[in-house]
Parts: structure tokens; C-alpha cells; sequence
């Protein structure tokens, strides 16, 4: 049996403060789990990454509600709020779009295939060439069902 490195050993990691997981000089942006390195590196075990979440994500969540409690309230623009719904809502109007599954698994494959582990400069223009291509196809997606607890939507959001 052949073994070799996964996707699992690219963790990276924002770097931040362990106290309040502030994030470098930016005081309003914080990191915690799978997006921050820290306690544990780089290169997290599955069992390490759970408790740098719990412990971390908790310190995050206290300072996020400690700093949204200091600054002050914007006015609300309910023509943007209607424009952000319009833009949600999107993907059900489209009714000869395409789904959002499959747009995820080429994108899948093309990181997978493009962009893994040993990269070399050709396979790296493929691959924005690739993602140029799937993001107009995003443009056109088309979900079907209600706004209840549907994955598909979902995943046409992101």
C-alpha cells in the first residue's frame, strides 16, 4: 500500500494572540480552530484541533461579544438589506440554471487536480483559468425547494 502526504498536512494558520485570538495588528478580527495556528502548530492532529476549538473559538466568542458591545450601531440602509435578499434569493429564480453540486465538485477536482500538494507554473494558470470558468457558472445557479433546511441553497451562498 502506497502512503503519502494528504490535504491534511497543508493546515496553515492565521496567527494570532492566544488571550482574545486577536489576529496580528488587525484588533477586529479574530481566529480560532481550523483557521488559526497557534497551541498546536501548523500540523494539528484531529484530537488537538477539537480542543484548540473548544478553548479558542470560546476565547474568540468572549471577545468578538466584548467588541461588538463597544462599537457603536450603524444606521440600518433597508435598500441594502433588500438588495442582499434579492441576491440570496437568486438562485431560485434561476430555473435553467445549474446546480450547485456539481460547480462544487469541479471545483473540487480542479483544486485537487491543479492546485495540490507539488504545484508547478502551468498547472497554476490552468487552475485560475479553471476558476474563472467556475465562477461565471455560479453566476447562473438554480436551487430547487424552499428556503427550509435546504442544503443546495446553501451551498450556492458560499
Amino acid at each position: 500500500m502506497e502512503v503519502g502526504p494528504t490535504c491534511h498536512y497543508m493546515m496553515g494558520g492565521i496567527s494570532r494572540r492566544c488571550g482574545n485570538c486577536e489576529i496580528g495588528p488587525c484588533r477586529d478580527s479574530l481566529a480560532a480552530g481550523e483557521a488559526a495556528a497557534g497551541l498546536h502548530g501548523a500540523n494539528r492532529l484531529g484530537g488537538n484541533s477539537l480542543s484548540d476549538l473548544l478553548v479558542f473559538g470560546r476565547r474568540a466568542g468572549l471577545a468578538a461579544a466584548e467588541h461588538a458591545n463597544k462599537v457603536p450601531t450603524p444606521p440600518i440602509d433597508s435598500g441594502r438589506i433588500d438588495e442582499a435578499a434579492r441576491e440570496m434569493l437568486a438562485p431560485f429564480e434561476h430555473k435553467d440554471g445549474e446546480s450547485p453540486y456539481t460547480i462544487h465538485r469541479d471545483l473540487q477536482e480542479t483544486m485537487q487536480n491543479l492546485v495540490g500538494i507539488f504545484r508547478n507554473k502551468e498547472d497554476l494558470i490552468r487552475a485560475l483559468e479553471e476558476l474563472e470558468k467556475l465562477k461565471e457558472r455560479a453566476g447562473r445557479l438554480s436551487v430547487e425547494g424552499s428556503r427550509l433546511f435546504n442544503p443546495g441553497w446553501h451551498l450556492a451562498q458560499t
